[in-house]
C-alpha cells in the first residue's frame, strides 16, 4: 500500500533541500572542471536564501499554503553569466506574477497584518552578480508594489475587527438600568391592558343597557 506524506515547504526536509540540491551540482562541476568558482559558490548559497524570503513574505501577506516550492529553482545554471540571466527571467516572468496574484487573494481574504516590504529589496540589496559584470542593456529585476495588489485600499485585520464590534451605549453596559427599563416597560404593558379590560367592560355594560331599554 502506498502513503503519501505532506512536506511542508518550511520545514525539513524540504526547507533544506534546495541547498543541498544546488551545492551537489556544484561540487559535481568543480570536479568536472578541476576548478572552484568563488563567485559561483556565493550564487549557489544566495539561491536557497532567496527563495525562504519569498516564502516568508507570502506567508506573511497570505499562507503558508501558497508558499513556492523548490522546484522552480533546481534548473539554476552551473555558471555566473547564465545563473545571473535564468534568475532574472526567472523573477520577472514566474515568480512575480505568482508573488502578486497570492497576495492580492491573501489580502482579500485576511486584509493587511503587516507593512509592505518589497522583496525585489531585498534581492537587490544583496546580489550576488556583481554590477560592473551585467551588460548595460540588461533588463532590470520588477518591483512588487504594493499598488499592484490594492494593498493601500486594503482594510487591516485589526480595523475590520473593530468594524464589526458594535459598541454598547452607556444604558446597555449597565445591567441595573437594563432591569429598570425593563420593569418600566412591563408595568406600562400591565397598565394599557388594564385600561383596555376596563374600557371593554364598559363598552359590554352600555351594551346590555341598550338592550334592556330596548325591550
Amino acid at each position: 500500500m502506498k502513503r503519501w506524506v505532506l512536506c511542508a515547504n518550511h520545514t525539513e526536509p524540504v526547507k533544506g533541500f534546495l541547498g543541498r540540491y544546488l551545492r551537489r551540482k556544484l561540487i559535481e562541476i568543480e570536479i568536472e572542471r578541476n576548478i572552484r568558482n568563488n563567485d559561483l559558490v556565493k550564487i549557489i548559497d544566495w539561491i536557497p536564501k532567496t527563495w525562504h524570503h519569498l516564502n516568508s513574505f507570502l506567508e506573511t501577506h497570505s499562507s503558508s499554503d501558497v508558499t513556492i516550492g523548490p522546484r522552480l529553482f533546481l534548473p539554476c545554471p552551473m555558471d555566473v553569466e547564465g545563473s545571473r540571466v535564468w534568475f532574472m527571467d526567472l523573477w520577472n516572468y514566474s515568480l512575480v506574477p505568482y508573488i502578486l496574484e497570492a497576495v492580492r487573494e491573501g489580502l482579500q481574504m485576511y486584509g493587511k497584518r503587516t507593512p509592505w516590504e518589497d522583496p525585489s529589496k531585498w534581492v537587490l540589496d544583496t546580489y550576488p552578480w556583481s554590477s560592473a559584470t551585467l551588460p548595460q542593456e540588461s533588463p532590470a529585476l520588477l518591483q512588487l508594489r504594493p499598488e499592484d495588489v490594492g494593498y493601500e485600499s486594503c482594510t487591516s485585520t485589526k480595523e475590520a475587527t473593530t468594524s464589526k464590534h458594535i459598541p454598547q451605549t452607556d444604558t446597555e453596559g449597565d445591567p441595573l438600568m437594563n432591569m429598570l427599563m425593563k420593569l418600566q416597560e412591563a408595568a406600562n404593558y400591565s397598565s394599557t391592558q388594564s385600561c383596555d379590560s376596563e374600557s371593554t367592560s364598559h363598552h359590554e355594560d352600555i351594551l346590555d343597557s341598550s338592550l334592556e331599554s330596548t325591550l
